[in-house]
């Protein structure tokens, strides 16, 4: 019995994710969306979303993990509305719908700051640095600076 249960539960984690039942609603709610999709549109997305939590869930750093699972309640909720309520949520930003999982999303999101890419800042080419550091007095001032 042990060995079965250690068998579902990975089926069990992976399934909870909404991101496909979402995609396949926005296929079927296109004409109130105001949007075409191709016929693999379901398949594409849900790979994508899946494969953009993926990311978020590895990186190192809490908020993105925060903002993984802001994302999903956000589909999950989204998932609850029928195409015209969906079409009204993602036209308008002050929507009733759904308004406290956006704002705990836009929240996460504005706390992650960008820090979910794993791409850490590049160091200062040889000669730069500090500003003094190696530099003359009005060498460099206004030109190429921030380019």
């Amino acid at each position: 019995m042990r060995l079965l249960m250690s068998a579902v539960v990975p089926f069990v984690v992976v399934s909870c994710s909404p991101f496909g039942s979402l995609c396949e609603k926005e296929f079927d709610c296109q004409d109130e969306l105001g949007i075409v999709l191709e016929d693999d549109y379901a398949k594409v997305c849900a790979a994508q979303q899946d494969g953009a939590q993926n990311a978020l869930r590895a990186n190192a750093e809490k908020e993105c993990e925060d903002l993984a699972n802001a994302e999903t309640v956000l589909a999950a909720c989204q998932l609850t509305l029928d195409c015209d309520k969906l079409a009204d949520f993602r036209s308008d930003p002050d929507s009733a719908e759904c308004k406290d999982q956006r704002k705990s999303f836009n929240e996460a999101f504005e706390a992650a700051a960008g820090d979910c890419d794993a791409i850490g800042e590049a160091p200062p080419a040889e000669g730069e640095g500090e500003e003094g550091e190696g530099e003359g007095e009005g060498e460099g001032e206004g030109e190429g600076e921030g380019e």
